[in-house]
């Protein structure tokens, strides 16, 4: 069942978009000077175009330069979707169940990836800024600030946060039971016998890297287990990835009996370097991994895994956002997608354990 957290926000002032004439106000200058700055006219002098573009800045209006070509398509109808990567096959599962919930709607969704680059982001927020889209989910890149969140949904843009979230702030989002899963997996392979666990993947300046570590760390500690420095290794998403940290911890400790991954895509090269190493998955070392791909079912051995339904994703986003869309000042909540654990062969049997939960 899905948690849902709703904050009070005090003070939040009425939203509304900025106009044209709200610039020229601020500014003290005409409408039509500010329409000229936006053109690009030559007829302006420099010291007027910088004290207007300075005005746009700090009153957040967004020029609709795209107007034109969309004169056949209501604004509302058109949402952005941004997720981290187009090339990550769980963002690629969630933008598939986005489009399918969109078109069920009558909505048009335009998608785009900020690749993990926060100037990319800004970018392709302003240009859906300027296409008037209804309202964006976002899947925030590193970075990214409370502040600069804030910004875009004073102008007038309701947005969700999908997958994570930026620290320290109070905007809606959906997100998954990133904690709980870990926590989950982590004491899975504990009751089967292993003490000496590795976490891998993730980078540490995204949030639900911490909500994972944090996870295993409990379990962890619960069960009175040690956890060298050299057992943890933070690294981008990526198979490649999986590879090289499977090879670095075990050069820290060749001992390590079990790997929690931070995605099927970590675990996906774990596999493929253990083969590579002639250490057999399953018996030599057991493997969990977070998201529960499509493959995860068909690897060899079969991944045993987090799953967090990428459907849920796709239609909680989507809720939330037409809430606001709707109502504007109705108060954020954050939405928990639950985790699961999917135990398969890349576990094994159980091992003599000497360890034991309090």
């Amino acid at each position: 069942m899905n948690t849902v957290h709703r904050w009070n926000v005090p003070n939040t002032p009425e939203r509304k978009r900025v106009t044209l004439h709200d610039v020229a106000e601020h500014v003290g200058v005409s409408k039509s000077t500010v329409s000229l700055v936006l053109q690009n006219s030559d007829s302006v002098s420099a010291t007027t175009r910088e004290k207007v573009l300075r005005g746009i800045d700090e009153t957040g209006y967004v020029y609709n330069r795209k107007a034109a070509a969309l004169r056949q398509t209501v604004a509302s109808d058109l949402i952005g979707v941004m997720v981290n990567g187009l090339n990550t096959p769980y963002s690629g599962e969630i933008l598939n169940h986005c489009e399918k919930v969109a078109l069920q709607r009558g909505v048009v969704p335009m998608f785009s990836s900020n690749a993990e680059q926060f100037a990319q982001q800004e970018k392709l927020v302003q240009i859906y800024m300027e296409y008037k889209v209804g309202g964006i989910i976002l899947c925030p890149a590193p970075q990214t600030t409370a502040s600069w969140l804030d910004k875009i949904w004073r102008s007038g843009f309701p947005l969700v946060q999908i997958m994570r979230e930026v620290p320290f702030c109070q905007f809606p989002a959906v997100v998954a039971d990133n904690r709980n899963g870990i926590y989950t997996a982590t004491r899975h392979l504990i009751q089967l016998g292993h003490q000496k666990i590795a976490f891998l993947g993730g980078r540490e300046d995204i949030s639900d890297y911490h909500d994972r570590l944090t996870g295993y760390m409990d379990a962890m500690n619960e069960a009175g287990l040690r956890v060298p420095s050299g057992y943890i290794y933070p690294i981008a998403n990526s198979r490649q990835a999986g590879r090289q940290a499977l090879k670095t911890v075990l050069n820290y400790d060749h001992s390590i009996s079990a790997v929690v991954c931070f995605s099927d895509e970590m675990a996906y090269g774990v596999l493929s370097v253990s083969r590579e190493l002639g250490i057999k998955v399953g018996s030599d070392l057991a493997v969990v991994g977070f998201d529960d791909l499509t493959d995860s079912s068909i690897t060899h051995p079969a991944l045993t895994t987090i799953r967090v339904e990428a459907s849920q994703f796709a239609h909680q986003a989507m809720d939330l956002l037409q809430v606001y869309m709707n109502k504007p000042q109705a108060k954020p909540e954050r939405l928990i997608v639950p985790a699961r654990l999917m135990v398969r062969e890349s576990c094994g049997t159980p091992k003599h354990s000497t360890v034991s939960y309090i």
